[in-house]
């Protein structure tokens, strides 16, 4: 079944919003089974609400995130694939190489979290049955500036819309990304 989905699509204009989410899911899963294929089923929801998964590496875990809906600077449905790191961990290397492969793509960026919840806060969130606090910035020096803060970024990493984008040509995308990271 795995190349009958090749030309899935991620989304399509004018469907219904369950048929919207059914095709991301689909798609989404089938990227996992092709991407993380050991972690079968390992598909997680994290605290505010989005889907991910992990890809193991040589350095490190790489997390491949879903947004099938617009989400505050995310506009569009989309895929993040991101490297949580501590402050002391992120050189300017990894961030240079994350630049660099955002300007490759039409449409992809860098990504961060702005915002880091506390286990209070995301647990406050919870009893008030609201999503915890979460937002991006794709600006470079505001990231370098959370670095030198000593900021956990729990979402670090490039993202790229999947609007009329295929199942292969997103694993083909996110495997570009996983190998340019692993040669630096």
């Amino acid at each position: 079944m795995r190349k009958d989905l090749d030309a899935w699509l991620f989304c399509v204009e004018g469907e219904s919003i369950s048929y919207v989410l059914s095709r991301f899911l689909t798609a989404f899963e089938e990227l996992r089974a092709r991407l993380a294929p050991s972690r079968y089923p390992n598909v997680e929801i994290s605290d505010e609400g989005h889907l991910w998964f992990n890809i193991d590496t040589s350095i490190g875990i790489i997390e491949v995130l879903a947004f099938p809906f617009r989400f505050n600077e995310i506009e569009e449905p989309s895929i993040a694939v991101s490297l949580p790191r501590k402050a002391e961990e992120i050189d300017l290397n990894l961030l240079n190489e994350l630049s660099r492969i955002s300007d490759e793509i039409v449409g992809m960026k860098l990504l961060a979290n702005r915002i880091a919840a506390t286990v209070d806060e995301i647990l406050g969130a919870y009893k008030q049955n609201k999503h915890p606090p979460l937002a991006f910035t794709s600006d470079f020096d505001e990231i370098l500036r959370m670095k030198k803060k000593g900021v956990f970024l729990s979402y670090l990493g490039v993202r790229f819309p999947v609007l009329h984008k295929t199942v292969s040509e997103v694993e083909l995308t996110i495997r570009n990304i996983v190998s340019s990271l692993l040669k630096r």
